[in-house]
């Protein structure tokens, strides 16, 4: 390697370095071009053998500025490219959807799972609204789903016999037997969790899913819009399966503001009080009493409010970490108080960054849907054109977080300033294999042009 095949580029880039410590900002470079029309709402980081990428699901025809990119869409962050997976997916005659993304080991074998309302992945034969995806050609999971059968949410865990892949969604049938809205995959086969008795309710379906030991033991936790699941009673929005004793409500159950009240989000979280399972959506109360809020907490004994209520409906929570430390941050629709994305700052629910902003891509106010990490920066999806900074950004967009492993301070002085650029080069003119910044393995001109991004960037 020779140092002056890129002296001219570090003249031109030094003028634009960031110097002192950076503070997390939006970083809208996914969103431009962004989604052409619907929305974003999953995401993941997966590695198809070609290099890291974020894979990005909603319901758009167009992202990126390509068209026919349907329903799931791989960005390179080294192009900046969107692209589509084989020949992509098909909504069939209805408007489809991606609600999943998980990345899961099955058999020894890394593959990409979606979950959603589609028709069909690739053309693959039984791949309705369930499909795995190799990094070369869809695969069918067996599931044997017709329409309308959707899958709304996944999680990955183990409940005492091996770690598998849960999901759940509005179907009452799987793999021609019956089913309660709620099945896993071992890599090799289905099966039906509980009985499959089935839900009553309106429209019902399981939402989100997430494994924990409340104390009673390693249990599947499920929230969505049911007013039973698997015929067991008290399990209106909420339940818990045992594998020793099936489906029950957790703790005293759960109460609906209205009809139409779903819960959407569950993760398990500690504020430094311990663990508990948070579960969100549109205003509930337990049934134990007390008035309706948009966020509860589960310890294994009681449920508490979090944070305010901030009406509309609460579509994910996450934890993150954007330099300043591990907190809780809620995304929604509806929830202008909010800006439509927030943290929990001093028990209250405080827009981060300004949140985002309208005019919506489509629909009459902006939102966040989903949020989901990637290279430990935030992934923030929804219907909205600008972030809470004004910049504009289509429905995709990425908060940038400043850590303690600063690439950009590569001579870890805990300043970003052109030294770090000399400090670069000479390890990357020494063959040093710290200065493979896009960690494909080879030491090229690419890790320049990735290092100086990050430089500029000011972390």
């Amino acid at each position: 390697m020779m140092f002056t095949r890129i002296a001219s580029m570090t003249v031109l880039c030094a003028a634009g370095a960031a110097f002192g410590q950076c503070d997390p900002a939006w970083d809208v470079t996914p969103g431009n071009p962004g989604v052409g029309s619907g929305y974003a709402d999953p995401s993941a980081g997966w590695d198809d053998g070609t290099g890291e990428a974020l894979y990005i699901g909603g319901s758009f025809d167009r992202i990126g500025g390509f068209n026919n990119l349907r329903g799931i869409a791989k960005y390179d962050p080294m192009t900046g490219d969107y692209s589509r997976l084989g020949t992509g997916i098909s909504y069939g005659n209805t408007n489809g959807f991606m609600t999943s993304i998980m990345p899961f080991e099955a058999d020894g074998e890394n593959l990409l799972v979606v979950g959603g309302f589609f028709s069909s992945a690739g053309g693959v034969e039984d791949t309705q609204s369930l499909a795995a995806w190799d990094g070369e050609q869809w695969r069918s999971l067996g599931a044997g789903f017709v329409p309308p059968q959707a899958v709304w949410g996944m999680t990955i865990g183990n409940i005492g016999d091996g770690e598998k892949l849960f999901f759940g969604g509005g179907f009452t049938e799987i793999a021609g037997g019956p089913a309660s809205g709620v099945a896993s995959w071992d890599g090799l086969s289905l099966e039906v969790v509980g009985e499959g008795v089935g839900m009553t309710g309106f429209s019902p379906f399981v939402n989100e899913l997430v494994t924990w030991d409340d104390g009673g033991g390693e249990s599947l936790f499920v929230v969505g819009r049911f007013d039973t699941i698997d015929g067991v009673n008290g399990t209106k929005l909420g339940a818990v399966y045992r594998p020793n004793s099936g489906w029950e409500p957790i703790g005293s159950g759960l109460v609906a503001q209205s009809s139409t009240t779903t819960l959407d989000a569950a993760i398990v979280y500690d504020d430094g009080n311990g663990e508990a399972l948070y579960v969100a959506g549109s205003p509930f109360r337990p049934a134990s009493g007390g008035g309706f809020n948009s966020v509860f907490k589960w310890d294994g004994t009681d449920w508490t409010p979090v944070g305010q209520n901030v009406g509309g409906r609460v579509t994910a929570l996450i934890e993150w970490d954007d330099g300043s430390g591990p907190a809780l941050y809620m995304s929604g629709t509806a929830t202008p108080d909010i800006n439509y994305f927030a943290r929990l700052e001093g028990g209250q629910w405080v827009p981060y960054l300004g949140g985002v902003l309208g005019p919506s891509i489509s629909g009459s106010w902006p939102s966040v849907f989903g949020m989901g990490t990637f290279r430990g920066d935030l992934v923030v999806c929804g219907n909205f054109t600008r972030t809470g900074d004004e910049q504009a950004s289509s429905g995709v967009a990425l908060v940038a977080a400043c850590t303690g492993d600063c690439i950009a301070d590569f001579n870890g002085d805990e300043v970003v300033d052109t030294r770090d650029v000399l400090a670069f080069l000479n390890a990357w003119n020494a063959d040093d294999e710290s200065s493979d910044i896009n960690g494909d393995g080879l030491i090229d001109t690419r890790d320049v042009l990735a290092f100086l991004n990050l430089w500029n960037a000011g972390c």
